[in-house]
């Protein structure tokens, strides 16, 4: 550890094991661990926490205590106002987590170390900052000052701090609420390499710019990737990186190791602490890549970071240690740094020396502060030409110049060590050491192993095998972690696959057992971070993305994973799914944040091969099968080995004996077998032959999913859900409410669930939709596009909620979900299938971000999808939605043969509905129809579909996939009191003489009728067909606009010149200029609708973006001027904003008041008084024809207001209604 003061009277860290922690224990701060003793002081006290957080190999760190808590009079003041607690970030992650959550909420998104962090006696974060320097400096506050200023506050405001605390605290939990989970395709793959590929660096290697950190989970994943698909520049990414960090000087070239990160885009320039969890995935990606490219490079690279771990990092019972810092003797980088003269002095060889410095860019002018770091960025061929050299010439000079300098440098005050042993970061060197055995055939490596793993397993187990996190100098102690099992466990399986002892394997059981009991998220799947018996904390973290060290979530996902293989237990395999699904969002969102988690999904989508091992230890040829098997590159596999002397239980290995009494292979998948092979000389080719037929057979996208609910709706269980809300209502009235679906038999209510704008997210959407199907709906209408899928999985979530509580059964339920826009995650799909050249067929580009396909291939792949959210096996109804888009597009681009493109658009859709009969009959729908927006056109409009010619279609499918009947069953179209289309304008049926209603009643088709609430009457003019409410009539709009106006005056005179330009086409002057902005089109407002559009798709994404910007880019006493005119200006704004949506309020309440005066006089007397939106459902539910309304009933007094008019009786005449309408459009 790095010196520091050990004189005077010692502090509370004295007996503590952590070397961080101990370079503190003589400051004259009052330090405490964390722990009771503190804890229960400050409460008695009732004293403010300082809380610092740090590390050993941390530079701010040792410059912060040396600047201040070495201090007598910055300690005085810390000793005489805060209880002083300082925490080793290595020790207690649980505490960097939630801290420094709290740190970059209140630093806007910035946090580091040393942490800085002021709590209640409660535990509750008011003030948050990283390093502070003693005095002012640098644009930031000096230490002392923040204590006075934070002390002051704390005696005159403490009820204002403690609300101000518990206000953050609240956010800190609400933030950390796990997302609804969902399933994962293994699409997301391909998006996480796009991602890659966007942020690649191809002239220095790496991703981004600087700082760069070594990107191994990134890097291991792309290997995967590459294995996939063969893409050379997926591979690219990776050999380009891994040569670039081993020729810079990130890389030890004299000793060996990786620092932690480079401050240069070149990677010449490290920070110069080395940590063992980066040498450990470093060191692992070297020897993957070996296996992939064979290159000398990355195996020399591997070993000598593993040679480096054990002669430096390794203590004398094998545990490993954690770091070193990056300064020496105060100085950052001075122990690893070179000039000329000091390599001459060594080598005592001018040629030598001549040599070595050439290779190493070591010259007199420097390369880093006037001195040099070793590294060999130069080719090496440019640097042989230079010196008339081969470059074995070159290479074996440098070869005789590195273990000279090596021991000369040994001989200079090396850096802190700190040498706490954590069982997590062993776990991964562990990991490293073992594969790195296995690939190259390394005893040493392997001894070296297991030579950890037995001190680990016996002084950081506990008495009933559950761990510690850490140890040193003897003593080891703190609860575990979810890391320390999770990364424990998969070290042990890897030692197990590299040709340890079986043992070995049982203990990662065990651990996997824990990870269970101790770990496991029951509800929403995934793992805590801490034990469900640790201390109680502000929250019980978790986390899904990657770090500096891969998510332990997704570590322990891929122990139970490949360990469920090895013991067949589908129970580890589906809490594997599980925590890989409860991060389903963030990962489709942005999949590269997630390289373990994607390597995870890689595994179980793909299914690993699996390799059983038996015969004769003592034969050579056991040796030769096991390294004809490493050198394969099998990132999904699991090896399992006959032990020599006692049969072994696992599954893998039942029933497989050795042929010939020869050492014997298996190549199984799902434990069935290729013939076994017992020449090493096969192996390579059995091999190959595994990974082609896993890879390359043609199917619809794996998933990673939940439980599916099994069943579809039925004649009896639709009828039976209609006579239960007959019983319970008591109304036989509501019998009108109910109808047949088509000629399916099955019974329907007149008022379906539309989930247009339905989600995960709101609580009311589910509140909504489970009041509705409890009361009197069951049916329930989605599509693929909705929300982004989250409305299907909204659906299928209160699905099997109902049905597991025993209130509803799966029979009971119409699904209605619909199948044809390209937009989000699946415009993510479509363009990286278009990147690896294999698009979908028959695209239609309509717009930006809209696109459209019917084509059954991405039909198959949607419907996995959609399935997969609705949690189902089988889909009731599925619909192609709004298919015109072809004929959209064919118009937009002039295309002039009306005739022909209609030929070729029903052509299309017998191709589709030819799909959805394999479907039927291959049980995962019931039936299918169309969702049409044009249904209803007239038939010369050249957007227009036609049903009758739908139907055509149909049987035309059915009969050629030799179906004697069609299941096309249900038509869905736009309907409301303007567009009546459906039952007034014939276009449909022979001569076109029918409407669609018409045609649907004669020929049994079931039409369901979207949109009754918003009428398109005009090219983008909407009305909303229901009263609205009145909001804020207390804001005058005009003084508003004024209030606003003076604002913003004040901001372009005082504010704006001080701003500098981002080189955006906005001005900063231009920034905020919404008063003349809203008073430009205030007047043109018709409505609430076309107001809502403005407000959340121009105001507020701009003030957001400008918010951000500004927060971000203004600091010191500008950033006080902005924060303090932003605290005036918002809520004004927000005011401004209100007013303006009373003002549309009031115009759209004006149309439809005018509306109802028109239709009021044909409704029945007793209905009048009813709400203008259940008039508008009635009507349409009252018209011959139309078999269900779809309503988008987003909240529970919505959903009571709408299934209300399943009881009143239908209208008999509708036309009149209609015409009446009409006469208000002329």
């Amino acid at each position: 550890m790095s010196s520091t003061s050990t004189t005077g009277k010692p502090n509370r860290l004295l007996h503590e094991t952590s070397p961080y922690l101990l370079q503190h224990a003589y400051n004259p701060v009052d330090w405490y661990p964390w722990g009771p003793d503190a804890l229960q002081l400050a409460k008695e006290t009732q004293r403010p926490i300082l809380l610092s957080i740090g590390y050993s190999a941390c530079h701010w760190c040792h410059v912060m205590e040396r600047e201040s808590f070495e201090n007598q009079a910055i300690a005085e003041l810390m000793n005489r106002w805060f209880i002083c607690i300082k925490v080793d970030r290595e020790e207690r992650p649980d505490l960097d987590e939630i801290y420094m959550a709290a740190t970059i909420a209140m630093n806007h998104g910035q946090g580091g170390w040393p942490m800085t962090v002021f709590l209640t006696p409660e535990q509750e974060p008011f003030f948050a900052g990283t390093y502070f320097p003693p005095e002012d400096r640098w644009g930031r506050p000096g230490f002392g000052s923040v204590l006075k200023k934070i002390a002051d506050y704390w005696d005159t405001r403490s009820s204002d701090v403690r609300e101000q605390a518990k206000e953050l605290t609240g956010q800190l939990q609400g933030t950390k609420q796990p997302l609804s989970p969902i399933s994962i395709s293994e699409s997301v793959l391909t998006e996480a390499v796009s991602q890659f590929k966007d942020d690649f660096d191809e002239t220095h290697g790496g991703f981004g710019t600087a700082p760069k950190f070594p990107p191994a989970m990134g890097l291991s994943f792309l290997l995967r990737s590459h294995r996939r698909s063969g893409d050379s520049q997926t591979l690219n990414m990776v050999t380009k990186t891994l040569d670039m960090m081993a020729a810079g000087g990130i890389y030890d070239h004299i000793g060996g190791g990786f620092a932690r990160y480079s401050t240069d885009a070149r990677w010449l320039v490290p920070h110069f602490e080395k940590m063992l969890y980066d040498n450990a995935l470093l060191a692992r990606v070297y020897v993957e890549a070996y296996q992939v490219t064979k290159s000398p490079l990355y195996r020399h690279v591997a070993t000598d970071v593993l040679d480096y771990i054990c002669r430096e990092m390794t203590g004398p019972e094998g545990g490993f240690y954690s770091s070193t810092d990056a300064d020496s003797e105060g100085v950052e980088g001075k122990f690893f740094v070179w000039t000329p003269t000091q390599v001459r002095e060594i080598l005592q060889n001018d040629e030598d020396t001549r040599r070595f410095c050439a290779l190493y860019d070591i010259t007199e002018a420097g390369n880093w502060e006037h001195t040099n770091i070793p590294n060999r960025l130069r080719p090496i061929e440019e640097v042989a030409r230079q010196l008339n050299l081969t470059t074995n010439e070159l290479l074996d000079s440098a070869s005789r110049a590195k273990p000279l300098l090596y021991e000369a440098r040994r001989k200079r005050i090396p850096p802190g060590l700190d040498d706490k042993i954590i069982t997590s970061w062993n776990g991964m060197m562990l990991s490293a050491m073992a594969e790195a055995a296995r690939v190259f055939d390394d005893d040493r490596y392997l001894q070296q192993a297991s030579r950890t793993t037995d001190y680990l397993l016996r002084h950081h187990a506990k008495p009933d095998g559950r761990l510690f996190r850490t140890s040193r100098a003897g003593r080891a102690h703190l609860d575990a972690y979810l890391e320390d099992y999770a990364y424990l466990a998969e070290g042990l399986v890897d030692l197990y696959e590299a040709g340890a002892a079986e043992s070995y394997l049982h203990a990662a059981a065990r651990l996997a057992d824990y990870l269970i009991t101790d770990f496991l998220d029951e509800e929403q799947g995934g793992f805590f971070t801490t034990a469900k018996q640790h201390e109680a904390l502000l929250l019980r973290h978790r986390e899904g993305t990657d770090g500096a060290t891969p998510s332990a979530n997704a570590v322990a996902a891929s122990a139970l994973a490949r360990l469920s293989f090895h013991y067949d237990r589908d129970d580890w395999r589906r809490a594997a799914t599980a925590a890989v699904r409860a991060y389903g969002r963030q990962t489709i969102r942005y999949p590269r944040a997630f390289a373990k988690s994607l390597a995870v999904v890689d595994f179980l989508t793909e299914g690993p091969v699996e390799l059983a091992i038996v015969g004769d230890f003592t034969k050579d040829a056991l040796g030769s099968i096991r390294q004809a098997v490493a050198q394969c590159y099998l990132p999904n596999r699991v090896i399992a080995t006959d032990p020599p002397s006692t049969p072994s239980s696992l599954p893998l290995l039942k029933d497989r004996p050795a042929v010939s009494g020869l050492p014997t292979l298996y190549i199984c998948r799902n434990y069935t077998c290729q013939q076994p092979i017992t020449d090493p000389r096969a192996i390579a080719e059995a091999l190959q032959t595994d990974q082609s037929s896993a890879l390359n057979v043609p199917r619809e996208p794996r998933l990673l999913s939940g439980r599916l609910l099994s069943g579809q709706a039925t004649v009896q269980g639709t009828a039976t859900y209609a006579s239960r809300m007959l019983a319970r209502i008591g109304q036989a009235s509501l019998a009108q409410g109910l109808t047949a679906l088509g000629t399916t038999g099955l019974t329907t209510t007149r008022i379906g669930f539309g989930t247009y704008r339905v989600d995960t997210q709101h609580a009311e959407h589910r509140a909504a939709l489970t009041q509705a199907i409890r009361t009197s709906c069951n049916l329930i209408d989605t599509s693929t596009n909705y929300t982004d899928g989250d409305s299907e999985r909204l659906v299928g979530s209160v699905l099997h909620n109902l049905v597991a509580s025993g209130e509803i059964r799966r029979d009971e339920l119409i699904i209605v979900s619909k199948i044809g826009y390209i937009q989000g995650q699946n415009l993510k799909l479509a363009e990286a299938k278009e990147r690896s050249g294999h698009p979908y067929p028959e695209l239609v580009k309509y717009g930006d971000g809209i696109w459209h396909c019917m084509h059954p291939e991405f039909l198959a792949d949607q419907l996995a999808l959609s399935l997969d959210r609705l949690g189902l096996t089988t889909l009731d109804i599925c619909l192609l939605h709004n298919p015109e888009y072809v004929l959209l597009d064919a118009r937009h681009r002039g295309t002039p043969n009306l005739e022909q493109l209609r030929t070729d658009f029903y052509d299309r859709l017998q191709r589709a509905f030819a799909y959805f009969e394999t479907q039927v009959s291959a049980g995962r729908l019931q039936y299918y129809g169309v969702s049409s927006n044009t249904v209803a056109l007239s038939a010369d409009d050249p957007e227009g579909t036609s049903l009758s010619r739908m139907v055509q279609a149909a049987e035309t499918a059915a009969r050629s996939v030799g179906s004697p009947t069609h299941h096309f069953q249900v038509l869905q179209c736009p309907m409301n009191l303007f567009e009546s289309g459906p039952a007034t304008n014939a276009n449909t049926g022979p001569s076109c003489a029918q409407t669609v209603l018409d045609y649907a009643r004669e020929h049994n088709i079931a039409v369901l009728v979207n949109r009754p609430l918003n009428a398109m009457v005009g090219r983008n003019q909407m009305v909303r067909l229901a009263e609205l409410p009145i909001e804020d009539t207390s804001i005058d709009l005009d003084q508003q606009l004024h209030t606003v106006d003076t604002l913003e005056q004040e901001y372009r005179t005082s504010l704006a010149p001080q701003i500098h330009s981002t080189g955006t086409e906005t001005a900063p002057s231009d920034y905020f200029n919404w008063s003349a902005e809203l008073r430009r089109v205030q007047p043109q407002i018709q409505g609430l609708e076309q107001w809502e559009q403005i407000e959340h798709h121009m105001v507020a994404p701009r003030v957001n973006q400008v918010l951000q910007l500004l927060s971000r880019q203004l600091s010191g006493t500008m950033a006080e001027q902005w924060e303090h005119w932003r605290q005036r200006y918002i809520p004004e704004l927000l005011s401004l904003l209100r007013a303006c949506r009373h003002e549309a309020t009031m115009r759209s309440r004006a149309q439809t008041e005018r509306i109802t005066r028109a239709i009021s006089p044909l409704l029945p007397d007793a209905y009048r008084a009813t709400s203008l939106s259940q008039q508008m459902c009635w009507i349409l539910s009252s018209t011959p024809g139309v078999t269900c309304v779809l309503n988008g009933m987003r909240t529970p007094k919505y959903v009571e207001d709408s299934l209300a008019i399943l009881s009143w009786t239908p209208i008999s005449k509708t036309q009149p209604i209609y015409e009446a309408a009409q006469s208000l459009l002329q």
